[in-house]
């Protein structure tokens, strides 16, 4: 088994056996935009977030847990009868801090699903890149990197992150090239991605610009055995 695996296609992480799942720590990335925003939600003081796949799964646990927040978004726009979106700008402690958040989103937290049953399961984007490279080599190898992608298909922006996560735990790998030629350009490469401009069709374009700023948190938000992401 390779130290290294990266699940850069949707099918790919939805393929993966119970057998090697248990055997890995998976980070999942989905940089432009739920494990940015999750992120900073928890650095703002959110006590933990609930990563869900559908939205009646989001509406559930906020009957039986009124005080929560619904965050999350569908094509890229915030959800009817949410309390945010799934904007890294929306979570400020004014809003977040001392709330739990109930989130769900297009891409992000399918894959977060997918991985359930793994040895470990981190969250990774650029705002707490070498925290998660950290852990990821306290945890040990094998690893897997799950990009969420684009609704069901290759993410340009989220193979970039795992290229540069790649290349912080010195593991050899063609994203690794991919990451060092866009680098210094880190903000207009995400913003011309599929997922980029999305968001430029629904006016939003300010979160990417934010999703591409490297360690600002050194946080690690880790899912635990009662389904939610705490910083461990």
């Amino acid at each position: 088994m390779r130290d290294l695996e990266i699940c850069y296609l949707p099918a790919q992480w939805r393929a993966l056996d119970e057998k090697h799942l248990r055997a890995s720590a998976c980070a999942v990335i989905d940089v432009i935009r739920a494990t940015s925003t999750l992120l900073v939600a928890l650095a703002q003081g959110a006590p933990s977030i609930r990563p869900v796949a559908g939205v009646d799964e989001a509406f559930a646990l906020k009957a039986q847990n009124p005080a929560a927040l619904l965050a999350g978004e569908r094509g890229g726009q915030p959800l009817a009868g949410f309390d945010l979106g799934n904007s890294p700008r929306e979570m400020t402690f004014e809003r977040v801090g001392g709330r739990d958040v109930i989130l769900t989103t297009t891409n992000g937290t399918q894959a977060l699903a997918a991985c359930q049953g793994a040895r470990a399961i981190v969250t990774a984007s650029f705002l707490n890149l070498d925290a998660v490279a950290a852990r990821l080599r306290e945890i040990g190898p094998p690893w897997i990197i799950a990009c969420a992608g684009y609704e069901g298909h290759f993410g340009l922006d989220d193979a970039i992150v795992a290229g540069a996560l790649a290349e912080a735990l010195e593991q050899d790998h063609p994203l690794v090239s991919l990451y060092r030629s866009v680098r210094s350009e880190l903000a207009a490469t995400l913003l011309a991605s599929a997922a980029g401009q999305e968001l430029v069709k629904v006016g939003l374009e300010a979160d990417v610009p934010i999703c591409a700023e490297l360690n600002q948190y050194p946080l690690v938000p880790t899912l635990g055995l009662d389904g939610t992401l705490r910083v461990a």
